[in-house]
């Protein structure tokens, strides 16, 4: 399978998903702005759980400029990556419905904490793939972030147990550590125009 089948799919998957949240998004009860403001959880659980979907694809893409090679391992991390996503509509509502709830509220959290296993797995199956890619070595190579994003999703959970919107506000705080896509694979392409301009 080519990458781009890879990426199509998951394009599709990730698309469906988004729909379907949004389509999970309750009306008001009266036309009145006193009326939307009464579902603020619900946009903000629907806020965080597109924001979490978009990062997560505009991050992916970034990396697969870099992608030559992939075999059955990247397709199996794929499916879990996707796997995780599918829930997200499922556990935004539960999450909307129930704010205060420990048990939502991790759920929530494990989901997206299952996300960004998917999505490593994603990345270390590349490697595997292609071992003499250097450059998507280097691009992938971001061990700060990846500490620094577990760490964030599992004590948001920890403090959850007792503060449960805790989970979902330190959710948001280590989807900000990718807000912008890896800038290495830009240097990458820089240096790859500059040595292709010299000869």
């Amino acid at each position: 399978m080519s990458k781009e089948r890879l990426t199509a799919f998951t394009d599709a998957v990730l698309a469906i998903a988004m729909t379907i949240l949004v389509l999970e998004l309750k009306q008001p009860a009266h036309a009145t702005w006193s009326a939307i403001w009464d579902l603020k959880q619900s946009y903000l659980a629907y806020f965080i759980s597109f924001v979490g979907l978009m990062i997560m694809w505009n991050n992916q893409h970034h990396i697969f400029q870099l992608v030559h090679k992939i075999d059955g391992r990247v397709l199996w991390a794929n499916g879990l990556m996707l796997f995780s996503a599918s829930f997200f509509p499922y556990a935004t509502k539960f999450v909307d419905e129930h704010f205060f709830s420990s048990t939502a509220e991790l759920f929530y959290g494990f989901v997206f904490l299952l996300l960004s296993i998917g999505y490593f797995s994603v990345d270390l199956a590349l490697i595997k793939a292609d071992p003499d890619n250097k450059k998507l070595r280097y691009a992938i190579n971001r061990p700060v972030k990846i500490v620094a994003d577990f760490g964030t999703k599992i004590l948001g959970l920890f403090i959850g147990i007792w503060f449960p919107p805790a989970v979902i506000f330190s959710t948001f705080i280590a989807m900000m550590i990718w807000f912008v896509p890896e800038r290495r694979v830009e240097q990458e392409f820089d240096q790859f125009d500059q040595s292709h301009h010299k000869s």
